[in-house]
């Protein structure tokens, strides 16, 4: 209780455990503390719904706990002017109410958000306000008697909560329901937290979310390095485009557009089973902090989908794996799609081959870019690579790759440096400064934001020219058709019959049609 009260003074973190199961965790000084009880009977799951909170302290029924909380009350009154106690326990009935157990006249719009957040919440269970000055859970001594709270200006709450994550009968928590309504919860009680703090307080934040930890607990770094370890393993886009596409366009054209191509991929470096056995051996549900909790996860899903995409090339289940990663074309999109290929018509005249940019000539554009970022920031150590076994350009874990037979229009060389180098492959270089792995390689979805900003690139460069929003828009009329399950012949002719050039319509059916439907290009429009 004294290195407790020490270090409250001092302003420092504290972590301590406690006697009887208990822990003490405030991440840094702020004007609350949320508070868990373990009660004599079975509460399974309740726990859970405070670990991980900036400011929580878990502990049993012993007497010592209100000095506790007493002594981190006062502190944080002194620091703030005042200082919020919401005391959280379960109900009998997990088909009962919330109730909130407040005073009357102090903070009202405290208890009232916190009324409001809960009915959202679960619209079926009820909110009730009991003003009392019983706010803590049955059979429990009081934190603070009601004199004390007055004396320090402290608001103590208490929150009774409908146990209806916990199954009936043997009362085991349904773990995927938990996990949600946790991380929904703590929502609602940091909007409220935050309008005490708002109103009541001289501690400055500027919104709810804010009021999250600002530290993370060692299971976060051991399973981001696990995720990261398992996505660095295998480069997926390279392990699902085709090597031999210059020969398949070959006999594409031999056989006037009439046969379907054959594509080879390169073979895979890893087993997806080990992957899928690593991947899921990831300890997430050890994890405190919900919103770490929820974007780990999401993460370990996403690499879930890829792993099985990689096993599944050349099958029909390839296609359906692809729109569960990247969703399918919609009505809205398809019609944008449909719109700008009927007002922006195709490019007439011809291509000067040899004014064109070759890989070489490209490889050079980039090095310029790349020779600004190192001189800016000595670390940048993404390379650039001319390849024989891809076409058109690629960044992978940072770098970028050049097909060998890159052609490009002068016109188009800058708006893709910019694409490449100054979108993906900053992106990669920035989340690579920052401790958490999974700022280089990308959260789970990431993929549609990444390309959106570097078609934005290409605009802001001026290079956005009107036939690359054709080749987007085509792009989605193409990745709608192969989730309509056209083959390669049909998605061909139907761009054709919106006036691409018969390479162009290739380019683009190949890209969709890689491994049995990879429809990823619906993103970038």
């Amino acid at each position: 209780m004294e290195e407790i009260a020490a270090a409250i003074h001092r302003r420092e973190p504290i972590r301590r455990v406690l006697p009887g199961d208990g822990r003490i965790s405030i991440d840094r000084n702020l004007p609350y503390l949320i508070v868990y009880r373990h009660p004599d009977s079975d509460d399974s799951g309740t726990v859970r719904l405070v670990v991980g909170e900036a400011s929580y302290l878990i502990a049993d029924n012993r007497a010592e706990i209100p000095e506790i909380v007493r002594s981190i009350a006062e502190a944080g009154s002194e620091a703030f002017g005042a200082f919020l106690i919401l005391e959280i326990w379960a109900g009998p009935d997990p088909d009962g109410g919330f109730v909130i157990r407040c005073p009357e006249g102090p903070a009202p719009a405290t208890v009232a958000t916190l009324e409001d957040g809960l009915a959202r919440l679960r619209p079926e269970h009820e909110v009730a306000i009991e003003i009392t000055e019983q706010r803590q859970p049955p059979g429990m001594q009081p934190l603070l008697s009601i004199r004390e709270s007055w004396d320090i200006e402290c608001l103590l709450l208490g929150l009774e909560i409908p146990p209806m994550y916990r199954a009936p009968g043997h009362g085991e928590p349904y773990p995927v329901f938990l996990r949600t309504f946790r991380r929904e919860l703590s929502n609602v009680i940091r909007q409220a937290i935050y309008e005490f703090i708002r109103v009541q307080t001289r501690y400055g934040v500027q919104n709810y979310q804010a009021l999250g930890t600002r530290t993370l607990q060692s299971s976060v770094w051991e399973a981001d390095r696990a995720l990261s370890d398992i996505e660095r393993s295998y480069q997926f886009l390279l392990l699902v485009s085709a090597i031999n596409e210059k020969e398949s366009w070959q006999y594409f054209k031999q056989h006037n557009y009439e046969r379907n191509p054959e594509f080879h991929h390169r073979l895979l470096p890893v087993d997806p089973d080990l992957l899928k056995r690593r991947l899921f051996g990831i300890a997430l549900e050890q994890i405190d902090d919900p919103a770490m909790a929820f974007l780990l996860r999401d993460k370990r899903e996403e690499l879930d989908k890829q792993i099985s995409m990689l096993e599944e090339r050349g099958t029909p289940n390839f296609l359906a794996s692809s729109m569960r990663l990247y969703g399918r074309v919609d009505e809205p999109l398809l019609n944008v799609a449909r719109t700008l290929l009927e007002e922006v018509g195709p490019a007439t005249g011809t291509v000067d081959q040899k004014a064109c940019v070759d890989a070489v000539g490209f490889e050079k554009a980039a090095a310029v870019e790349f020779a600004a970022y190192a001189a800016k920031y000595p670390e940048f150590s993404s390379t650039v690579e001319i390849r024989p076994d891809m076409a058109g350009l690629l960044v992978s874990a940072g770098n970028l790759l050049i097909g060998k037979d890159l052609l490009l229009s002068p016109d188009r060389v800058d708006a893709l440096v910019q694409h490449e180098v100054g979108t993906h492959v900053l992106t990669y270089a920035n989340g690579s400064a920052q401790p958490l792995g999974q700022l280089s390689l990308g959260l789970a979805d990431y993929d549609e934001t990444q390309e959106g900003l570097a078609v934005l690139a290409e605009y802001l460069v001026g290079g956005l020219d009107l036939g690359r929003i054709r080749l987007l828009a085509g792009r989605v009329i193409a990745a709608d058709s192969v989730e309509q399950r056209a083959e390669f012949v049909e998605t061909f002719r139907l761009l054709r019959d919106l006036e691409f050039s018969a390479g162009a319509a290739y380019g683009i059916t190949e890209r969709v049609h890689a491994c049995g439907g990879f429809t990823r290009d619906l993103i970038y429009l």
